[in-house]
């Protein structure tokens, strides 16, 4: 008469192996000869539990610690420069917004179209970049990065349309100093430095 058990998953024969009293070579053989198809899984057990109870707690010494702070150092300085949490532009609400606009001489909506990511990074002269660096704390660097996310829609502001909505592309800083009515020698003298 032959039995019928069904063959032992995955976890089953990892939770009889670790149960052993034992974890030595002849037990490790015993279970890779009885469940081959599990071989590499016992194994890494097999290590895992052999140097489970070997920490080593003491701490690290000064050349140790130094070597370690002086390789995050070049790893950090290697790397590009991660923009600080969020869109620095999400700040121009309110007394910001105002206080940039009266600096730059330009109605709030041109510094909306800012926020909103509507103006193209490489149509705006530096020395405007520079004054919204400024006015957010941050390297303009920044600015250009937040600048160049897709063009995102203002919450709380949604207007019934009468054709189909446009594709969301960013228009030059000229075309949005046109469009909100910025006088000829206004825009002149922002747009200077422009290439």
């Amino acid at each position: 008469m032959t039995s019928n058990t069904p063959p032992l998953t995955l976890e089953a024969v990892l939770d009889h192996f670790q149960m052993e009293e034992i974890h030595d070579g002849d037990v490790l053989a015993r279970y890779v000869q009885a469940h081959p198809q599990f071989a590499l899984q016992l194994i890494d057990l097999s290590r895992l539990i052999a140097t489970s109870g070997v920490e080593d707690e003491s701490p690290l010494s000064a050349t140790e610690q130094s070597r370690i702070d002086t390789a995050w150092i070049a790893h950090k300085a290697a790397g590009p420069e991660v923009p600080p949490a969020g869109d620095p532009l999400a700040a121009l609400v309110g007394e910001p917004s105002k206080a940039l606009a009266r600096k730059l001489g330009v109605p709030r909506q041109v510094i909306t179209c800012f926020r909103e990511h509507k103006v193209k990074a490489s149509s705006v002269p530096g020395h405007v970049l520079q004054d919204f660096a400024d006015a957010l704390n941050v390297p303009a660097a920044h600015v250009i990065a937040a600048m160049q996310q897709p063009p995102s829609m203002a919450m709380g502001r949604s207007y019934k349309s009468d054709g189909k909505p446009g594709s969301g592309e960013q228009d030059t800083f000229e075309q949005v100093l046109i469009d909100a009515g910025v006088s000829e020698t206004d825009r002149a003298r922002l747009l200077a430095g422009v290439a």
